[in-house]
Order: C-alpha cells, then structure tokens, then sequence
C-alpha cells in the first residue's frame, strides 16, 4: 500500500497544457531524484499546465491515471543510460509512435533532458522530437510556450530550435545552465510517500526531504562526467538553505533532510551548515563524501544527527589515482577511516578497476590496500566495498578511452578470488551495455528498437565496433554538436596528462586552467 501526500491537483479541463513528467526507472528511484522533484513543483506553479507523472513500468499517470498519448507533452528524465530501454518499452506502450518521424500532429511532443540527454543524446535521437540540454529552469518555460501557440510542434520544429539549449542532431546546442543557486527553483511541497513496501521507500527514507546545496564541481576528476559537464560549482547561501529547509519542514511534516549536490562536502561552509540544521531540530544525512574536505568536526556533527554509514570514494591505488586526478593519499582515506570507525560509523568505500594503464600489480596493490582497510573494522559489516568497471564517459578526458572488457574480466578474477568477503561488484555485462549506450552514436537508434532482444555478445559487439572508431581518432565524437562549456582542447590536454600521470591542482585552490566553463 502506497500513500502520498503534496500531490498536485488540477481540473486537466481547465489548463492549456497537459505535460507528462516520466521517468524510465522504477519509484523508489524516481522520487530520490532532486531534478524531478524540481521539475513536478516548477511546472506546476504555473497555472496553465498540469504536470503529472508516470514512473516505469506505467504508461499511466499518476494523479489523473491517464495514457501518455493524451498528453500535449511527454518528457522522460534521463539519469542513466540504460534507462533508454525502459524509455522505448514505456512509447512503445503508449499508442505514440515509437519513431518521431511518424508522429502526427495529435500525437505528443516528446522531449528528454538530465544528464544522458545533455551528454549523447545520439543513441535515441530518432525516438525522441527534441532534447533539452542543461537545467530545466532555463529552458522549459520557453518550449512549453511555443507548444502552447502551436497545433503541431513537429511543424513548427525551427521555432523550439530556436530556444537555447533546445537541441535535434544537426542542429548544434550549448548548455544551459543557471548561473547562481539564488535562481535556483526549490521544491518546498516536496511529495511525500507512505509506504511499507521496500520497493517504494525512496532512496533516502520515506521520513526524508531533498535539500540541494550546490551544483557542478570543479575537483577535476577526469572519469566524473557530471564534474565536467556542470562546471563551474554554485553554492547556495546558508541562509537560503535553514529557510528553504524549515519551509519543507512545515510543508513535508519530515525532520530529516537529505543534502545533495556534485560535491557536498566542498561547501564552503559545510560544518556550520549541519551545525544549524541540528540546532534547528534537523537530522542530516548526505550521499557521500570527498575524503579531502571531510574534516573532524563535520563527522562528529553527521554523528550527533543520527547518522549511521557514511560512503566515500578511493576509487584505486595512489599511482592510478594520479591518472584520475584524485590525489588523495592512503593516509589520508585511512585516517577517515579511523576517525569514522571511532565514531562507530559503518563504512561504504566505492572504487573501480580498468584505469588507463593498470596492470595486475596495480590490483593486487589495490586488493592489499582493502584488506588493510576492511581488516580495521571492529565489527562484521563495519566497511563494505563496492568495485565497479571504469566507463569513459563523454565531454570527460577519458571520452578519448575504449573500454577493454577482456581485460577487466581478468582483473575482476583477480580481485574477486583474493578478496572474498564484504564487498559487491557492478556487473561487467551492464557496464559493458553501459559504454555502448553513453558512446555510440545515431547508428544505435536502428539497434535499439530490438534492444530487449539483443544478446551479450551483441553489446560485446558493439564495445568493439566503438573502440575502433576511437581508435581512428578523427577527432569528431558523436556528440560533438553539443558545447557543455569545456572546451575540446581542454580535455585533450587532461588526457595528455593523464597518460603522463600528471595532477591538475583543484582551480579553486590554485589557479584556472582554461576549460572553458567560467
């Protein structure tokens, strides 16, 4: 049994505009998303729209139980590239034509944005009318009112490419993105969900509001997509942020509060951030935490608060570290380790294995480096790892990278049978789905109308077929049409030292070193 409360009512009768907010993976994750949440309370502030959602597996809304197709518009959010299945399984569902070029003018105007629609949106971009590349505050005011002055968006597409950030292949866009957290929109009727199922319990508790803190970050991490894309970080002011949180509180009936952003442990003012919150009666948690910025005082105060596992991210050894720009040292990790366990914190540590020029020492280094870490747990269960397969992701310096399945299987063997116990590992089949559907361009549309057919070795394939147009280096990426603001030569050049094992200090202690994004 699931309840809801802060759902939006309407008369559909009574607006202009009847806007689908899908999302291509199951509830439980859906309503753990900030962007989401952001885009159901901003649309629905207007008086001439009704934004409802639909959450896979459904073709069906929420509020209203309607069918997709009696939309004006149908917008799926893109969080992860392997939710594009779901996307096509959820139109081909829906009585819309799966192919935009078959659309007619009574069928919906489908759009797709978040993070995989702003990086390489070319896998799906015969499914989907148009993209919206960068934060929905700045753009989806200006589509929807082109959309309200038309019959048929289809026919009128030039006016919606118009719009900044509006994106159709052949048509280039640039990033949209606002430029200070005070423009920010800041959802206070935050939906709240009652349920004693585990299968709809938001990611966070169902007892927990979404505060964000900030967004982007500038650490540099050469694999980290969204540390690229979102540049340069914004924080929120701290006032805004105790206001923006007893407002919830009031709205939510919800003590907790759950902190987000790309880097939440780099603001500026973070110990005196959660301090407040505790003094205003607040139990804080927040996803993770940069080893670097995580300081004494914060952890004492996040244990004060009721929080009872922080998770934190080594990735790998120091020397593959270097290549990642991560240049956090084992002392360091250890020593947050300790000082986490003396706290009697649990531990969650997420590394990777597959980084440019990692050899079977390297992971044998990696393995010893864990047993010396798992082995400082006073209790079973005190610290956990999770070790995933790195993915070159696009508009990163690793963009340039293939992705060597053969290669990661042998040091996964290797990892696997000599570290037993208290540890996960991401599935190297869906990573290798991964690769292929964050890097593949148009050609993948055709494949992907019979992706629930395809096979393993049909992704192998495919990986394959990427990595040797990579290798061609011709300098043109599939998503070369669309500017995140970081230049091309800029992450050339962070390639280039990555190979060379060459640290770029953090621009915000040192210097700016051109990407682009300021």
């Amino acid at each position: 049994m699931i309840e809801e409360y802060n759902t939006v009512i309407k008369n559909p009768r009574k607006v202009i505009t009847r806007f689908a907010s899908c999302y291509p993976n199951v509830y439980r994750v859906a309503m753990s998303s900030m962007g989401y949440q952001i885009i159901y309370d901003f649309l629905n502030a207007r008086e001439d729209i009704y934004c409802e959602r639909v959450i896979y597996p459904q073709t069906k809304s929420i509020e209203t139980r309607s069918n997709l197709s009696e939309f004006d518009i149908v917008s799926f959010t893109l969080q992860f590239e392997e939710d594009y299945l779901n996307m096509i399984d959820m139109l081909k569902r829906s009585n819309i034509p799966l192919e935009s070029k078959n659309r007619r003018a009574k069928d919906p105007l489908v759009i797709a944005g978040g993070p995989c629609a702003t990086s390489n949106p070319l896998p799906i971009s015969e499914f989907v009318d148009i993209f919206i590349v960068g934060d929905a505050e700045v753009v989806l005011d200006n589509v929807i009112d082109v959309c309200s002055d038309t019959n048929d968006p289809r026919a009128d597409i030039f006016d919606l490419l118009d719009i900044p950030g509006v994106y159709k292949p052949g048509y280039p866009a640039k990033k949209q993105q606002i430029k200070s957290m005070k423009d920010a929109w800041r959802p206070i009727y935050q939906i709240v969900t009652k349920t004693d199922n585990d299968k709809f319990t938001p990611a966070f508790g169902s007892d927990t509001f979404l505060l964000e803190v900030s967004r982007g970050c500038s650490r540099g991490c050469r694999f980290c997509m969204s540390g690229c894309m979102y540049r340069p970080r914004r924080e929120v002011d701290m006032d805004t942020l105790i206001d923006t949180a007893l407002k919830c509180r009031h709205a939510t009936g919800q003590n907790r509060v759950a902190l987000l952003g790309e880097a939440v442990s780099d603001y500026s003012r973070i110990e005196d951030l959660v301090w407040n919150l505790s003094e205003e009666g607040f139990n804080v948690v927040t996803p993770s935490l940069r080893v670097e910025s995580v300081s004494d005082e914060l952890l004492e105060i996040l244990k004060s608060n009721g929080l009872k596992t922080i998770t934190i991210a080594p990735e790998t050894t120091m020397s593959q570290r270097l290549k990642l720009n991560k240049p956090m040292s084992d002392e360091e990790i250890i020593s947050t380790v300790d000082r986490a366990i003396d706290l009697k914190f649990k531990v969650k540590m997420y590394l990777l294995l597959g980084t440019p020029g990692e050899t079977t020492e390297d992971v044998m280094d990696l393995v010893n480096f864990l047993r010396n870490i798992v082995g400082r747990g006073v209790r079973y269960n005190t610290i956990k790892t999770s070790v995933n397969p790195l993915i070159p992701k696009p508009h990163t310096p690793l963009q340039y990278m293939g992705f060597d399945y053969d290669d990661i299987f042998e040091k996964y063997k290797r990892y696997s049978s000599r570290l037993k116990y208290r540890y996960k590992k991401e599935s190297l089949r869906k990573a290798t789905m991964q690769y292929v559907l964050s890097n593949g361009g148009a050609e993948m549309n055709k494949i992907l109308k019979i992706g629930d057919q395809l096979k393993f070795k049909d992704w192998y394939k495919l990986a394959s077929k990427i990595n040797e147009v990579k290798a061609k280096d011709n300098g043109k990426l599939p998503w070369h049409e669309i500017d995140v603001g970081i230049t091309d030569k800029y992450l050339r050049r962070e390639y280039d030292k990555m190979l060379n094992s060459q640290i770029t200090p953090w621009c915000e202690e040192d210097k700016c070193y051109g990407c682009g994004a300021c």
